[in-house]
C-alpha cells in the first residue's frame, strides 16, 4: 500500500494520510475520521500542472466519482503562512498507484491531462485580453522612454516564457487510462 501525507492549509489540525488500498482510496484525518472512495466508483481521472501564487511547482491529481463527488490532491504541504513544501517525492508514486488502481477497478473511467477545457478556455481568453490591453496602454499612452519603461518591458518579456509554459503544460488532453499516459500531468 502506498501512502501520502499532506496538510492542505492553516485550517487543518495536522496531516491527512491518503492510502491506496486494493478496493479504495482511504483518507485518515487528524481527528481520527476515515473516509473512503471505492475505486469502482471513479468515473474520471485528471492530472495537471496547476501552479498558484505560492506553489509554482504544484501538480494535482483529480478524481471524479459517481454521484457528483470529486477529490483533488496536490503535491503541496502547508508549513506556515506563505510557506509550502513540495512533496513530489512521495506524491508522484502515490498518484501512480491511484491511477493504476483506477485502471484496474474502473477501466471505463475517462482520463485527461491538464486543466479542464472550460477553465483553460476562460483563463486563456483572460490572459490574451490582458496582453491586448497592455499593448493598447503601451501604444496609446504617451510615455517618455526613460529607464522606467524599459524596466517594465523587461519584466513583461520575462513573464512571456511563464505564460507559454502554462499554456503548453495546462492544455486539456484526453489520454488512455494508464500510468504512462497520465504521467505528463505529474512531476517527474
Amino acid at each position: 500500500m502506498v501512502s501520502y501525507a499532506q496538510r492542505r492549509s492553516i485550517l487543518d489540525a495536522g496531516e491527512q494520510v491518503w492510502t491506496v488500498e486494493p478496493e479504495a482510496l482511504t483518507c485518515r484525518r487528524p481527528d481520527g475520521a476515515v473516509a473512503r472512495l471505492p475505486w469502482r466508483e471513479v468515473t474520471a481521472v485528471r492530472t495537471a500542472y496547476a501552479p498558484t501564487r505560492w506553489k509554482r511547482w504544484r501538480y494535482l491529481l483529480a478524481l471524479s466519482a459517481s454521484g457528483g463527488r470529486s477529490l483533488t490532491i496536490d503535491n503541496g504541504h502547508y508549513r506556515g503562512v506563505g510557506d509550502f513544501e513540495d512533496r513530489r517525492a512521495s506524491f508522484t508514486p502515490f498518484a501512480h498507484a491511484c491511477i493504476a488502481a483506477v485502471a484496474r477497478e474502473a477501466p471505463k473511467a475517462r482520463a485527461s491531462v491538464g486543466a479542464t477545457p472550460l477553465v483553460y478556455g476562460v483563463q486563456l481568453l483572460l490572459a490574451l485580453a490582458m496582453l491586448a490591453l497592455l499593448a493598447l496602454v503601451l501604444i496609446a499612452l504617451p510615455t517618455p522612454l526613460g529607464p522606467l519603461i524599459w524596466i517594465k518591458l523587461v519584466l513583461l518579456a520575462a513573464a512571456i516564457p511563464v505564460f507559454l509554459l502554462w499554456t503548453v503544460k495546462s492544455r486539456p488532453r484526453r489520454r488512455r487510462l494508464d500510468v504512462l499516459s497520465l504521467s505528463a500531468g505529474l512531476p517527474s
